[in-house]
């Protein structure tokens, strides 16, 4: 590019003006950025004749831009075989500022080239930096100017040696609004999935804008850094805005899903016993189990009323009181998973009573059903000397009190004939509920 000097440039442009018509127009075009950051901006002309060069100056806001350089636009590059105008001179500090001015010729000597008739041709970029402090959301205006400068630069184009002076438009740069940033989700409570989002603000923001899939689930005030947020089981885009008035930063976002809950297995290996009985109170039970998985909560029921909640979700064992019946009593466990979801009972059966258990009927306490064996334990102990049987309640078959002949025959009646089955206990373990004779039952393995 060759150089003159830019006096001689100005008495080159600064000759005899003309009105100019409606359709020469020299315009800034504005654009954004965010603060701290630079910003271009561009400088295009309208124009109904062929242009061989110009000149403008433009002010702006010395607090909130500093200008950087001024180069030439993309309308200017065929120029000259490609390189572009032989003389584009920006001030980058010109008197009467701040502002930049400019003037460029477009061809020195030979055959002057111009710019043809056309609109929105870009000429030049001026490139600013945009101070850190600069008001996000606010704007801060580029204006056309014709007094900057010493002498003061007109907004001209040259025309065959005239000066038009076209009408003029300015421009702004929009200050962005800081996006917030390190944006992170945090899962609070697997049964609701519900998440803790925590984020950074880089400004002073007058709202914050919480997005789920694009949808607006949130507003908060411009001081929030964190919220809470319930997901799908999807994987879901989850973004954040910073607001400044009527202005709004890009979203930051991340993708997060709930992995929702799987309830653990039910407890295992229950089993109970009793440890004690007392012929008043009743019985002392115990019950022990293995827990596979984490519990809220474990619930002992007995025959399907709740006797006690567990001051331990992670015991393995309990004992309590049975009242005293000849009944069996159903002692049942029931978890709770980390949801409050209840999971299955887990079940065993006592018996609390204070005397023995029998079958009547089973002489030979074998616990099966009553057959022709037991007429023969009946009968080896009456008359071949089989000694006394462990259980002498389960041999007197007929429950009249005592050990004869007729026992044996009240069997056979009912094993092969019509006659009735033994008096309780029968047929499945019980108490004596006639026990006031003097026959006992030491043992009955058959029966716990």
């Amino acid at each position: 590019m060759k150089l003159i000097s830019r006096s001689a440039t100005l008495l080159a442009l600064l000759v005899l003006p003309v009105l100019a018509p409606a359709q020469n127009v020299l315009s800034i075009v504005g654009d954004s950025a965010l603060p701290g950051d630079n910003v271009s901006v561009n400088v295009e002309i309208a124009h109904d004749a062929p242009v061989l060069g110009f000149s403008y100056g433009a002010t702006h806001d010395g607090s909130v831009l500093t200008p950087i350089e001024i180069v030439q636009g993309s309308a200017l590059f065929p120029l000259n075989g490609g390189n572009g105008a032989d003389y584009f001179f920006g001030d980058l500090n010109p008197a009467n500022g701040p502002g930049m001015a400019l003037a460029c010729i477009f061809t020195f000597g030979g055959v002057l080239e111009s710019l043809p008739p056309g609109s929105g041709q870009q000429v030049a970029t001026m490139n600013y930096a945009v101070a850190p402090t600069a008001t996000p959301g606010s704007s801060s205006a580029i204006s056309p100017s014709s007094s900057l400068g010493s002498p003061p630069i007109n907004i001209v184009f040259t025309v065959g040696g005239l000066s038009i002076f076209p009408s003029s438009t300015g421009g702004n740069v929009l200050i962005e609004v800081p996006a917030p940033s390190a944006l992170a989700s945090t899962l609070s409570d697997i049964c609701s999935c519900n998440y803790d989002l925590n984020w950074t603000n880089n400004a002073s923001y007058t709202g914050i804008q919480v997005r789920l899939d694009g949808a607006l689930v949130a507003t908060l005030p411009g001081s929030a850094t964190s919220t809470s947020v319930t997901l799908p089981a999807a994987s879901t885009n989850i973004c954040i805005t910073g607001v400044v008035a009527s202005s709004s930063s890009t979203q930051t976002c991340i993708t997060d899903s709930c992995p929702g809950y799987t309830p653990p297995a039910i407890p295992s290996g229950f089993s109970c016993n009793i440890i004690a009985t007392d012929p008043l109170t009743g019985c002392t039970a115990e019950a022990s189990w293995t827990n596979p998985g984490g519990y809220s909560a474990l619930h002992v029921y007995i025959d399907g009323i709740l006797v006690e909640t567990l001051a331990s979700a992670a015991a393995t064992s309990w004992q309590g009181s049975l009242g005293l019946s000849p009944n069996a009593q159903t002692i049942c466990l029931e978890s709770v998973d980390a949801c409050g979801g209840v999971l299955a009972q887990v079940c065993c059966q006592l018996t609390c009573t204070t005397g023995p258990l029998f079958i009547r009927g089973d002489c030979n306490t074998d616990g099966g059903a009553n057959d022709i064996a037991d007429v023969v334990a009946a009968l080896n102990f009456l008359f071949a000397g089989g000694g006394f049987p462990p259980c002498g309640d389960s041999c007197d078959n007929n429950d009249d009190g005592g050990f004869d002949i007729s026992d044996a025959i009240f069997l056979l009646s009912n094993l092969f004939g019509n006659g009735a089955f033994p008096p309780a206990p029968y047929p499945t373990c019980g108490e004596d509920p006639t026990d006031t004779d003097g026959i006992d039952c030491s043992s009955f393995p058959a029966c716990p």
